[in-house]
Order: C-alpha cells, then sequence, then structure tokens
C-alpha cells in the first residue's frame, strides 16, 4: 500500500469513479469527480460530499485543557470570571501564533466535546501542533493524543445536508445549528461526531469517522442517496476541491496556506476571520499585545479582500496587482468563476492598506493583458453562516 493510499483509504474507490486528482500536502485529494458544473450545483442546490484526507484531528483530554488552551490560542476556551469553560459541543476557530513576532503559525477549529477537546487541522500541521502544545506543557493536568491516524474527516455542504444527515442518521439526532457546534451521532451502528462550518455558505456538517468505518459509511450514502437517482434530481453527489474552493470563495473564506500562511499576522487576514478568530477580552496569549497594538491603532500595512473582475477574464492565484500608476501593491491569492453571480470573475488577494476599501481600482493581469477589477466587500454573497 502507498503512502497515499495510507492517508486516504478511500483513494480506490475514487479511483473506480475515473475522479482527477491534485497533490495537497502527504495527501491526494480529488480534484473532481468529472462533472464539475453538476458537483458546483450540488453544493448550491442539493448536498455535496467531499473527502478531506488532508484534515486532522489531534485530542487534548484532562481537567485543565481548556484554561490550557485558553492561555494559547487567540480565541476563548474559558471564562475566568466564571471559571468556566465552554459547554460541551460548542467550538471556537483560533489561530496559535508565535510569540516573538505574533504572526500565525497555524490555524484550528477547537470542538469542546465535554470529556475531551477536538481540534481539527491541516494534516501537514500536526508534529508542528503538537510540539508547540508540549512547548507550553508544564503541570497541567493534560493528555495531548495525535487522533490522526484514527479518524477521517468527510463532510456533506448544501441545503440539502439538514435533511439527508438527518436520515443517514441511526435513530433520531439533533444537528448543530450554531457554528462549530458539535453531536454524536451513529451511521451504520458507528459512533461519529458531526461539527457545523458553513463555509460555503450554505449548512455544512464535518463528520469525522473512524478510519476502519469510513469507507463504508462513504458508500452507504452514496448507495442510499446517489445511485440510480435521475441525473439533475440527485440529493447527493461526490463532489471534488473544484466545486468545493468555488464555493467557498463565494463564501468570502480566506484558508491558512492557500490565502494566508505563517508569514501573517491575525490583522492581515481580513475582517471576517479576525471576527472569527480572536477574541480582544480573553487575556493574555502567546502574541496577544502585538495583536492588540494593532487592533487598538488601526494599523495593518495589508489585509486580505475580496476582488470583482470588470470583465469576465479570470486571473490566476499569484499574479500580481497593480495601482493605476503601475505599482505593485499586492497579489491574488484565490480566484474564480461564480455562476451564481451570473459567471461572474471573483477572487481573494492581499493587497496594501491604501486599497482595501470597497470600491478601490485595481489592475490585474489576467488572460494575456492587464485588466480593472475593483475591490468589494466580503463575503460576494450571504448563507447559512453570515
Amino acid at each position: 500500500m502507498s503512502t497515499t493510499d495510507t492517508i486516504n483509504p478511500l483513494l480506490d474507490l475514487h479511483r473506480q469513479a475515473e475522479a482527477e486528482f491534485q497533490a495537497y500536502g502527504p495527501a491526494e485529494i480529488v480534484s473532481t469527480f468529472g462533472e464539475p458544473q453538476a458537483e458546483y450545483g450540488a453544493v448550491r442546490k442539493a448536498c455535496g460530499m467531499i473527502d478531506q484526507p488532508q484534515r486532522a484531528i489531534v485530542e487534548i483530554s484532562g481537567k485543565d485543557r481548556l484554561t490550557f488552551l485558553n492561555n494559547l490560542l487567540t480565541n476563548q476556551t474559558w471564562d475566568k470570571q466564571s471559571k468556566s469553560g465552554p459547554a460541551g459541543g460548542s467550538g471556537v476557530y483560533a489561530y496559535l501564533l508565535h510569540a516573538k513576532n505574533g504572526r500565525i503559525m497555524l490555524d484550528t477549529n477547537v470542538l469542546e466535546r465535554g470529556d475531551r477537546t477536538l481540534l481539527d487541522i491541516d494534516r501537514r500541521l500536526v508534529q508542528l501542533f503538537i510540539a508547540a502544545l508540549s512547548k507550553y506543557h508544564f503541570a497541567e493536568a493534560i493528555e495531548i493524543h495525535d487522533r490522526s491516524p484514527e479518524f477521517r474527516q468527510i463532510a456533506l455542504h448544501g441545503p440539502g445536508s439538514v435533511s439527508l444527515l438527518e436520515q443517514a442518521c441511526d435513530g433520531s439526532v439533533i444537528l448543530p445549528t450554531a457554528q462549530l457546534h458539535s453531536t454524536s451521532a451513529r451511521i451504520l451502528g458507528h459512533e461519529i461526531v458531526a461539527w457545523r462550518d458553513d463555509i460555503c455558505a450554505v449548512p455544512g456538517f464535518h463528520l469525522i469517522v473512524e478510519t476502519a468505518q469510513v469507507r463504508a459509511i462513504w458508500m452507504q450514502l452514496l448507495t442510499r442517496f446517489s445511485a440510480g437517482a435521475e441525473i439533475g434530481k440527485r440529493p447527493l453527489r461526490p463532489i471534488g476541491w473544484a466545486a468545493f474552493n468555488a464555493t467557498r470563495i463565494e463564501a468570502g473564506r480566506a484558508m491558512f496556506g492557500i490565502d494566508f500562511d505563517e508569514t501573517f499576522l491575525p490583522a492581515e487576514t481580513g475582517r471576517l476571520q479576525m471576527a472569527r478568530a480572536v477574541s480582544f477580552t480573553k487575556g493574555c496569549y502567546p502574541g496577544q499585545e502585538i495583536v492588540a497594538r494593532m487592533h487598538a491603532r488601526s494599523q495593518v500595512a495589508r489585509q486580505i479582500v475580496g476582488f470583482k473582475m470588470d470583465d469576465e477574464a479570470l486571473p490566476i492565484a499569484g499574479a500580481q496587482i497593480f495601482d493605476e500608476q503601475s505599482n505593485v501593491i499586492g497579489a491574488v491569492t484565490s480566484s474564480t468563476i461564480s455562476p451564481i453571480l451570473s459567471g461572474a470573475s471573483i477572487g481573494l488577494a492581499l493587497v496594501k492598506r491604501s486599497h482595501t476599501d470597497a470600491g478601490k481600482s485595481v489592475q490585474i493581469p489576467a488572460e494575456g493583458s492587464i485588466r480593472t477589477a475593483r475591490v468589494v466587500e466580503l463575503p460576494f454573497i450571504k448563507g447559512a453562516s453570515t
């Protein structure tokens, strides 16, 4: 068995379905199952199911876990006044910063389960994350475990995801309505954790599944809700990165490792990200003074923004962005053609402070010539989470 097969136990099923692949760190992920327009339509009108071998789970247990995380992350996991943590089933999104310069080391979805805390993270960053946690672990009563070999994640995105997941689960289940809240459920007799993140501006549920059961659950969901259904009326369709990426850009969701990285300060990731990731009332954590100072002074040299081209030409990620005097002011980080916006070419970009306001005109090379685009307020479309 190859390394990619070990990382992704669904790989052979995707090959049988004649999927097209792309690399994502050590993982090989599906780009498309051959019908990207239909896959996009599933997310917007029904339900798209995506395999996520690039995601991993780190587990922290022990009575001090929430105070420990609160002292490290940018978002709140412990209320010092009430001396209590979040209720089981709730969650937050947060950054872990470098102490010296306040730049982002990584991001994580923190899922409190009552008896333990699950941290969803990019698989490439697991060892870095565990090393950073261990560095700050002294006398706290906690245990840190890499659960990435034991669990895999698949996700359901679309307006039909709520009904479909309710039908798929054994017995009745109350699915979370709040972002990053989670619940236990059973599919095919196997316990899963379903957590909510409307990253595509439609209801979205990530299923944390035992590695040994992910094949059976994937196949069961396809058999029950997709196979044999009339094309165009399928309640469920497997989707790849292309459809997912287009819909998350439409939702204005910047992603670590794509739109921003370890060279970024939190404020540079944009208004939406800051609202999700940072608490300004929780107290100290590594890098907190730099975050607070930038917030108080409203000083940021560059920032992630949205842009919309004046015509249909689509710039590629990495394309430089210029002002009207031909000075370089930034670069495209993500781009897509948006069917829901009548085929408009849109994207996310990192630009200098002088051009972060909505309505600003910028110049971007696309399809062989310099084209005009406008900075727009994010998200491009509002949905379940906005």
